[in-house]
């Protein structure tokens, strides 16, 4: 597993997981924002894509954009290999109004608790996720 960093709310703190950098966009649990130390993105090959993703579409995450993001999941995973899903609640109220929200199944992760990724609302966002240099996406 790769290391990878995040800037906390009180400071930097390592952790090990599958997950790059995703500039500007919270993962669960964190409080944070997923941004190298040096700043800079840091985007996966398609071939590090996730097995799946779990879009939420309850009410906050859908009044915040999840079904806007839930369509540019579906227009772009299918390049990568991704399956999509959708559950009405990824965090059981816990993380509603950071949302939209995905949760994230890497390859050949073993569950109950996979990352969630929180403020999932553009393209640009998607294409982090799955992996997909965002210049492919931006002109797209």
């Amino acid at each position: 597993m790769a290391k990878w960093v995040l800037l906390g709310a009180l400071g930097l703190s390592s952790v090990s997981g599958f997950m790059p950098s995703l500039g500007g966009l919270a993962t669960h649990g964190q409080g944070a924002r997923g941004l190298r130390a040096d700043g800079a993105l840091s985007l996966r090959a398609s071939s590090d894509a996730p097995e799946k993703v779990v879009v939420c579409t309850g009410p906050t995450c859908s009044q915040k954009g999840g079904k806007t993001a839930k369509k540019f999941f579906d227009e772009l995973a299918p390049t990568v290999g991704t399956t999509v899903e959708t559950i009405k609640c990824v965090s059981e109220c816990a993380e509603c109004g950071l949302g939209p929200n995905v949760e994230v199944h890497a390859k050949g992760a073993e569950g109950p608790f996979y990352p969630i990724i929180n403020n999932v609302k553009t393209k640009e966002d998607v294409a982090k996720i799955l992996g997909i240099p965002v210049e492919e996406v931006v002109e797209a």
